[in-house]
């Protein structure tokens, strides 16, 4: 390392010298301390709810202790967050703070990912969280009996109070409900009913973690085990039998190639108008009952939109349903009409102007898009704080050719690039 560059490192404050590593490890929490609690749950002691949360809100403090600095606009972003949930819950007869914890945890990890951004970071992130999911995985997979001893999912989501204990069944064993395909497994049948959750212990988030991580080494052609990355992608979503993950490489496949270059507005129309195609197909169906395919998830997820009631749509309802099979009907349940437009109005209009830097918020918009059609995923944390840090970092990286993070140490353009990033700050 130059003096020059020595200097500047030791200048930094000792949270900003700290802030790769906490980011990575806080991600790395984010994406395992489930996992982490379902062995404590099964060898050593009970865990109820309020743990599980406590873990939660622990890791999203952290991640905002690092996110903020001097700068106003996360500030204000917070403030505006806060203040418009704090005004629908107030309008409603009951105290419901897990709408604001869904939409805090995006805000958190892409501030943290915004503050001092690195492609180079993120691409460790990534390449990390994707060998600790296939690793595990394949360790379910490969050896299923020692996995369900000391990781016993059914009952750790029953001490938590996600699930009741009557959908215990000896078909499913220690695994949760979807552990296994009931009908023909979708991709390469020959591997088993079996679907792999890894670290998420349900395949759901374990096939949308894949189709993240497929997103990302889609977009950095410079980032390094690119090839392990994908590797661990489409491993990860074969095992867990993801169809949705699938289809959403694909889809994001087409975007990264062709529609990042529509229109804004058009990305902004894009979920309001799957929302009124899924409400008309609802309404005007004549089907009675829905099978586990894609028209009946489809036809599944439009009755429970239709299902809202006003106060509902504008998330002021007393009534709490189960909404979770339709993240566009849990969304405007939770938060309303206003506030999805708001945060969706944000998430389009307030990415780089470049055309070509937009690419990967275009990837993500048609992932958020096709997700809520069939699930409330994308505000579990245990892939969105990977998903929204590196958002983050792609948004905030301005100097990608002189980041100290990018290139050997050392060397006169990482003393540039930690000159430029502090600029920016």
């Amino acid at each position: 390392m130059t003096p020059a560059a020595a200097k500047l490192t030791f200048d930094l404050p000792f949270r900003d010298r700290l802030h790769d590593r906490v980011s990575i490890a806080l991600i790395l929490a984010a994406l395992t301390f489930n996992a982490v609690l379902c062995f404590i749950n099964t060898v050593l002691f009970p865990v109820n709810e309020l743990l599980v949360m406590a873990v939660e809100l622990l890791i999203v403090t952290a991640a905002l202790v690092f996110a903020l600095d001097r700068r106003p606009e996360p500030y204000l972003v917070l403030a505006l967050f806060l203040s418009y949930a704090f005004l629908i819950m107030a309008m409603r007869p009951m105290f419901d703070p897990k709408a604001v914890r869904d939409f805090l945890i995006p805000i958190a990890f892409y501030l943290l990912g915004r503050r001092r951004p690195s492609l180079a970071v993120a691409d460790r992130a990534a390449l990390v969280s994707g060998l600790i999911v296939l690793a595990f995985g394949l360790f379910e997979y490969f050896d299923i009996d020692t996995f369900q001893k000391y990781v016993n999912v059914i009952h750790y989501y029953v001490a938590r109070g996600t699930v009741a204990s009557a959908q215990i069944s000896d078909q499913t064993g220690a695994l949760f409900p979807s552990g296994f395909r009931p009908d023909a497994r979708s991709l390469l049948p020959f591997l088993g009913a079996h679907r792999v959750s890894s670290v998420f212990l349900e395949p759901v988030s374990a096939g949308n973690f894949g189709a993240i991580l497929y997103l990302w080494a889609l977009h950095r052609p410079a980032m390094r085990g690119r090839l392990v990355a994908f590797v661990c992608a489409v491993v990860t979503i074969v095992l867990a039998d993801a169809r949705f993950g699938a289809y959403t490489c694909v889809a994001a496949t087409a975007t990264a190639l062709v529609f990042y270059r529509l229109p804004r507005p058009l990305w902004f129309l894009l979920p309001f108008v799957i929302m009124l195609g899924l409400a008309v197909y609802g309404f005007e169906s004549i089907q009675v009952n829905w099978e586990n395919d894609l028209s009946g998830r489809l036809l599944w997820t439009g009755r429970l939109l239709t299902s809202l009631s006003f106060e509902g749509m504008m998330g002021i309802s007393p009534n709490k349903p189960f909404l979770s099979d339709s993240g566009y009907a849990y969304s405007l349940n939770e938060i309303g009409l206003v506030g999805f437009m708001f945060f969706w109005w944000i998430f389009i209009f307030s990415g780089p102007r470049d055309p070509v830097a937009f690419r990967f918020r275009a990837c993500i918009a048609t992932y958020v898009g096709l997700l809520l059609i069939i699930s409330d995923s994308p505000y579990t944390i245990k892939t969105a704080a990977l998903l929204w840090f590196m958002l983050g970092a792609s948004d905030g990286d301005r100097f990608p050719a002189t980041r100290s993070s990018d290139v050997p140490r050392g060397t006169i353009a990482g003393a540039v690039g930690n000159a430029q990033s502090l600029t920016w700050r």
